[in-house]
């Protein structure tokens, strides 16, 4: 892995990371357990290092879970992440970047009064995995990646805005885009205030979504499930969402963040419902979780470094579009409120028992239309509730820097704490 981050504040270069990392990970199976072992140095002395600790892992297990060394599969799809404009992309091409950005900002609005944050980053990824059934399998990305974060002053009060875009070459990067879309967000909450404490008829906006769904896709971990820490143990085919909600996991998606072929078990991927119009359809499954279920593997058997064992993880991970347009809907809602933005996530969620309460920030919806922005508020419900109470789904599906996504949605109603 090679990656490269630049800071900018006020137009000058904070921070300048370049890294580069290697790493080999390796596993055997020992009397039917296996071992991991790993290292950051190649040499003589590591092969032994790696053999002897491999073993000593697997001889340390106790359970009785059934271990796979996998053949390989007759097809693997074709995934394209890897960008040849993006090699040997020039530093100061992304400084420049930087820069424009920060200066996109001031020159757009005269109220910028700070930076919380700008940067630019790239990172190339190379990948490959060789058993001893005959399987070698390989895969490289590569990411160019931009954001800023100004904070403007509106007498006295100072509120921020986001803006962000990822590029397959460093020149369809639009700095101006970029500074624009901070700006209008940080424009957005001027004058905020917290609402009355009741139910509302309430639309979670896309990216507000992207980050429940985050808090909560350990759900569909189907090791988590065999372990009776998901609710959702043994519900395939139960109706457990709304007839609006589908939910996929694409390791194909075009341009997808985590798209791949292959899992890291060598496993080919391939697009799934993990929730098709309401139906819960499959969990996610490595080889083990999948042959104690008594399934074929979802290809979802992930490590989340190559110092990681396999455990189960998503790839591209979303909430499928609906078809009605964002003020088209808020106009048949006529009343109620939009939440664009949740914070406390990992402290205010528990993806077990489902139960969220979360400080938000959003607007009114007054006569089907966004009225004044709304903060200080707290809200409070249940994950699996309120994906059985999901009324309407949006087109807007996004995937805010992240292989998560979502499209808006309308819940039935939630608990909204205020004044």
């Amino acid at each position: 892995k090679e990656s490269l981050s630049i800071n900018i504040y006020k137009e000058e270069v904070e921070k300048y990371n370049l890294n580069k990392s290697f790493g080999v990970s390796f596993r055997a199976k020992v009397d039917g357990k296996m071992g991991y072992s790993y290292t950051e140095i190649i040499d003589e002395a590591a092969i032994k290092m790696l053999v002897e600790n491999a073993k000593a892992s697997a001889l340390s297990i106790e359970d009785e879970d059934v271990q796979f060394i996998y053949e390989g599969d007759k097809e693997y799809s074709k995934v394209v992440n890897y960008h040849k404009e993006l090699e040997n992309i020039d530093a100061k091409e992304l400084i420049d970047l930087g820069i424009a950005m920060e200066k996109e900002c001031k020159a757009y609005s005269d109220k910028v009064d700070n930076f919380i944050g700008c940067g630019v980053s790239y990172v190339n990824f190379n990948y490959g995995l060789i058993n001893s059934k005959g399987l070698e399998l390989n895969d490289k990305s590569n990411l160019l990646s931009a954001y800023v974060v100004p904070v403007i002053d509106i007498e006295g009060n100072k509120y921020d805005g986001f803006g962000y875009q990822i590029a397959k070459k460093a020149s369809d990067m639009n700095p101006k885009k970029i500074a624009k879309e901070a700006i209008d967000e940080a424009m957005e909450k001027v004058g905020a205030k917290s609402v009355k404490s009741n139910r509302y008829k309430t639309v979670i906006k896309n990216e507000a979504m992207v980050s429940l769904l985050q808090a909560f896709c350990g759900i569909f971990d189907g090791d988590l499930a065999q372990k009776g820490m998901s609710l959702l143990k043994d519900k395939e085919g139960e109706i457990i969402a709304s007839e609006k909600i589908t939910i996929i996991d694409n390791p194909l998606m075009k341009d997808g963040l985590a798209s791949v072929a292959f899992d890291d078990e060598g496993v080919a991927t391939f697009k799934k419902a993990l929730i098709e119009k309401g139906q819960l359809k499959t969990l996610l499954h490595n080889l083990k979780t999948a042959y104690k279920a008594g399934i074929k593997s979802t290809g979802s058997g992930f490590k989340s470094s190559y110092a990681s064992p396999v455990g189960v993880g998503p790839t591209n991970f979303y909430i499928e579009n609906g078809e009605k347009d964002f003020d088209e809907l808020l106009k048949e809602v006529r009343s109620g409120i939009i939440i664009s933005e949740f914070s406390g996530l990992h402290a205010g969620a528990n993806a077990i028992t489902g139960e969220f309460s979360l400080a938000a920030k959003g607007f009114m919806i007054e006569n089907g239309k966004k009225s004044y922005p709304v903060e200080q508020i707290t809200v409070a419900g249940n994950f699996f509730n309120l994906l059985k109470d999901v009324e309407e789904v949006c087109s807007d599906i996004k995937f805010p820097m992240s292989s998560f996504g979502s499209p808006s949605v309308l819940v039935k109603e939630l608990s909204i704490a205020g004044e």
